[in-house]
């Protein structure tokens, strides 16, 4: 079993820190919230969970060894801002195509609607992704980062910004987890503590 874990891990120092020291343990099962504040924390902590940056202090470990070459192809970044964001005027249907392409499938129009089709998704072929439901969004974009070769982390970003209930696409990332995908949810404080109360 596959675990990564951030041992006090920082980007910066003191008030003007991009990333005050952070500390999880993150393991398949149960999808994991880390309340970030401020407009760019999420982004830098995505990017050092999936080993896109290097931290400035403390360590960031896969089953505890520093390994970043492994870190990087065992960990996707879904719906990260400026990294993994499909634009907003894009049709679903292209970008499914695209990432179909990305993971090395077939990316044919048949093979497009054949995956939309299995994850009850085909009314939003043709749907620009800005009006995509949260809750659709993240499991679409969830689960064609899983096709990619390798995957066992999910890092998705700030997924409360797209609106809609949290304890939709939160569902929908638990059942993931439950597949043995280690799933961490970088949010604001105000939804990981609405979650962690219906929870």
């Amino acid at each position: 079993m596959t675990t990564i874990e951030l041992r006090d891990a920082a980007v910066g120092t003191g008030l003007a820190a991009e990333l005050p020291p952070v500390s999880l343990l993150l393991e398949p099962g149960a999808p994991v919230l880390v309340p970030v504040e401020t407009s760019e924390r999420p982004l830098i902590l995505s990017l050092a969970l999936a080993g896109r940056i290097n931290v400035s202090s403390g360590s960031v470990l896969v089953d505890g060894t520093r390994d970043p070459a492994r870190l990087r192809a065992t960990t996707a970044l879904v719906d990260t801002p400026f990294v993994a964001e499909p634009a907003s005027g894009v049709p679903l249907r292209l970008v499914v195509a695209e990432e179909l392409t990305f993971a090395g499938r077939p990316s044919r129009r048949a093979d497009v609607a054949a995956f939309l089709e299995s994850h009850g998704l085909v009314e939003y072929a043709n749907v620009p992704m800005r009006a995509v439901p949260a809750r659709d969004r993240v499991l679409l974009l969830a689960e064609l980062a899983l096709l990619r070769p390798g995957v066992e982390c999910l890092v998705v970003t700030s997924p409360e910004r797209h609106g809609g209930d949290p304890a939709a696409w939160f569902g929908t990332l638990a059942a993931i987890a439950e597949r043995g995908i280690i799933v961490v949810v970088v949010t604001d404080a105000a939804t990981a503590s609405t979650l962690e109360v219906t929870a």
